[in-house]
């Protein structure tokens, strides 16, 4: 008996291999559709150091994505950073030249013209005037998803309705330059259009 559940186990394990093997490209994409973080990518240059020095020490850099503010709203945060819950100067330790560096970067990066990650997302509900014919969607692909990359990633790719809503706010954490506004208009689409649908 010991044999032959060793036998089943070892079939079983075997399957799932073989089907591990044969997953088409659309399973590539997470099928959770838990909100996203974030992922913001360490700068090069003189803003890398004063963030490895000042920063890293105590926090990842993912929660910028968070915000989107001017510089006066960037300084107030690094203010708060140098000093502790009570009040104590024990936090952050960073010179004013390098302040203005790191300020410099993130108001590049984040600033008031950037999109903010989501911190809670609800998708909203689509009116007949949301949805996207194909030009307005490959346009809004063009200007939004080329500055990063080619769109042939765009076009083989398939995924569920729910999948296309997670790739679409993880683009929107490392930076994509995508109203929030847009967003369920375009996963609408891309579900549409680049479904798991083989007819699609």
């Amino acid at each position: 008996m010991g044999f032959q559940l060793r036998q089943a186990m070892l079939c079983l394990a075997l399957l799932a291999v073989i089907c591990l093997a044969v997953v088409p490209a659309a399973a590539q994409f997470t099928s959770n559709s838990r909100m996203a973080r974030p992922d913001v990518t360490l700068p090069l240059g003189p803003a890398r150091d004063v963030i490895l020095s000042s920063c890293t020490a105590c926090h990842g850099i993912d929660e910028y994505g968070y915000y989107a503010l001017d510089r006066q709203g960037w300084d107030e945060i690094i203010e708060r950073m140098k000093t502790t819950s009570s009040g104590l100067a024990q936090g952050a330790v960073i010179a004013d030249t390098d302040k203005a560096i790191l300020l410099d970067w993130l108001v590049e990066q984040f600033g008031p013209e950037s999109t903010p990650f989501p911190r809670e997302y609800v998708p909203r509900v689509l009116t007949e005037a949301d949805y996207l014919v194909d030009e307005g969607a490959e346009a809004i692909l063009a200007g939004t998803c080329e500055a990063c990359h080619s769109l042939d990633r765009v076009q083989e790719a398939r995924a569920n309705e729910e999948q296309w809503r997670a790739l679409v706010l993880a683009m929107i954490g490392r930076g994509a330059a995508l109203p929030l506004s847009d967003v369920e208009p375009l996963v609408e689409w891309l579900a549409r259009t680049r479904g798991t649908n083989p007819a699609n």
